[in-house]
């Protein structure tokens, strides 16, 4: 039981501290920009620390429940020595922790109200969690054969750069007609 809190403390301040940033950015441009402090910043800060905690929650679940079942999977599949089966586990495994992500579903949402429909929040997150998913296999291939990362990066930023050629021009930013 004192391990246990013991972790728990540990993962409340590991989450405090990647807070951190966030709660640095939000105060500098509150203090140096806006020269004002928001209403409610006690309910703010109140509702900093229960996110905290919740993640501390979050990730202390995940160490006591989800991880130990992965690692005991990853390592049976391992001993079966079949590299599909390997890459469809760090597929599925990717996908899945990826799809039911809290902040991706709170963006994917956002994205939908923005575009007024036009991005489908719910195909948003299927086309990242298969991204993550991918991404996931491919690291179980490379991992598996010792190959270098700088070479799947490389590829991987050509496709990013080669895929912006395909989008609407007007996504860029850019007029779709000439100014006159």
């Amino acid at each position: 039981m004192v391990a246990q809190l013991r972790d728990f403390l540990h993962a409340l301040t590991h989450a405090l501290r990647n807070l951190l940033p966030i709660i640095i950015v939000v105060v500098a441009f509150q203090a140096l920009l806006l020269r004002e402090w928001p209403e409610g910043g006690l309910g703010m800060a109140t509702g900093l620390l229960v996110v905290a905690v919740g993640v501390a929650l979050f990730l202390q679940g995940l160490e006591l429940s989800i991880f130990p079942v992965g690692k005991r999977l990853a390592n049976q599949f391992a001993r079966r020595g079949s590299m599909p089966l390997l890459m469809l586990f760090g597929f599925a495994i990717g996908f899945s922790a990826v799809v039911a992500e809290p902040a991706l579903i709170a963006v994917a949402e956002q994205a939908a109200m923005i575009s007024e429909g036009r991005i489908d929040a719910f195909t948003l997150r299927l086309i990242v969690a298969s991204s993550v998913g991918l991404v996931m296999a491919m690291g179980v291939f490379r991992v598996i054969l010792g190959h270098p990362l700088h070479w799947y990066m490389i590829v991987g930023y050509v496709m990013v750069v080669l895929v912006t050629f395909f989008a609407p021009r007007r996504s860029w930013g850019w007029p779709t007609t000439p100014a006159v």
